[in-house]
């Protein structure tokens, strides 16, 4: 009987780069028999993703069977317990839970062990003594350039689980070394989502004739693809952003067309989505701005093809963006994020093709005329 393979990862929630990787190793193990697990079950089916069953019942249905368990890639080795319990609640129900917790540390750790049904450090992150005899594990294309900054004791969790994997890779310069450090040795390897339009491509161009793009391609035939993050959502992170979009979209003669990449809390916000087409509309009511009704995968894939260029916070609208040859600049918060480091380690010039809030004017000017590969 040939060996199952559970891949397990943050596709329990509504993430553009998450649910993309889950099609990614489906893709790419076609071979095998397969299992989609997660924290949580979720039928994100739907938004093009995948029914994802709790690894806890997938260990107690299949605990007999030989099979390997996968880490399917995303920045799952600095995904706190707090953190991955608050992505899957309700945005209402995350919004309540936050406030409650947010001067009480202990009630915090407390609230999620509860609600994960364990007291591991990093919930994503699973040993090979966590799992029944003649099991194993690997990590494919996993990230962690916040490792540094985790607890000690969130830190030797995830030490000790690489340690008894059967293969590690990460997906920058960054992580690898700092698991070196730690004493893991792990390949180095692009993110699996470069290869979209190579795994993709014919399923994205059904996407792109599709009826998401009829009434869009009615009102612009070029469009810059511009997506936020919540955490921009403040007035003056969007008055920035805004004036950057416009700038790309006058100098490459196109419209604007904003999309939410993830709607799990702390990812994307349709508010912040439609102030910040307001305040574009303001500055520059010339510029065509529509909002991309469309929340499934492979419509966002389409809608990053066909794009003239990407600027956004997503790293995984930013890989998908390029692997189509479109003009692509990524924003983040500072020099530090898990987006530089990965695009420092394989796009090309560091630094070049992503940029803080204040880099935005001299960077965008770059975006605004750079052509397609």
């Amino acid at each position: 009987m040939s060996r199952r393979l559970i891949l397990f990862g943050a596709f329990d929630r509504h993430n553009f780069g998450d649910l993309l990787l889950a099609h990614c190793a489906a893709a790419l193990q076609a071979e095998r028999e397969l299992v989609f697990a997660g924290l949580a079950a979720r039928d994100l089916r739907p938004w093009g993703g995948h029914a994802v069953r709790p690894l806890a019942e997938v260990v107690e249905r299949h605990g007999h069977e030989p099979a390997d368990v996968l880490h399917v890639g995303g920045e799952i080795l600095t995904t706190t317990a707090w953190e991955a319990a608050v992505m899957l609640q309700e945005p209402a129900e995350a919004s309540r839970v936050i406030a409650r917790f947010e001067h009480d540390p202990a009630g915090r750790r407390a609230w999620a062990d509860q609600v994960l049904g364990h007291s591991r450090a990093l919930p994503y992150v699973i040993g090979r003594h966590d799992l029944p005899d003649g099991w194993t594990i690997g990590f494919t294309a996993v990230g962690g350039a916040a490792f540094d900054a985790l607890s000690v004791r969130a830190r030797d969790e995830v030490l000790r689980a690489l340690g008894s994997a059967a293969s590690v890779s990460v997906r920058d310069r960054i992580t690898q070394s700092v698991l070196q450090r730690g004493g893991v040795h792990a390949a180095l390897v692009v993110d699996p989502a470069a290869r979209t339009r190579e795994l993709f491509g014919d399923r994205i161009a059904q996407h792109c004739a599709g009826p998401a793009f009829t009434a869009l391609r009615q009102r612009a035939t070029r469009w810059l693809a511009l997506q936020i993050a919540a955490e921009w959502g403040d007035d003056r992170s969007l008055a920035r952003v805004a004036r950057a979009a416009v700038e790309v979209a006058r100098a490459r003669g196109a419209g604007i067309v904003l999309f939410c990449a993830g709607l799990a809390p702390w990812h994307d916000d349709p508010d912040v989505v439609r102030r910040l087409a307001g305040r574009i509309s303001d500055c520059a009511p010339e510029v065509a701005v529509d909002i991309f009704p469309s929340r499934h995968v492979f419509d966002l894939c389409a809608l990053l093809a066909q794009a003239d260029a990407f600027l956004g916070t997503s790293l995984h609208g930013w890989i998908v963006a390029r692997s189509f040859g479109v003009p692509a600049l990524c924003l983040v918060a500072d020099r530090a994020a898990k987006p530089a480091a990965y695009i420092d380690t394989w796009g090309g010039t560091v630094g070049g093709a992503w940029a803080t809030p204040d880099e935005l004017p001299a960077r965008c000017a770059q975006l605004g005329v750079e052509s397609h590969a």
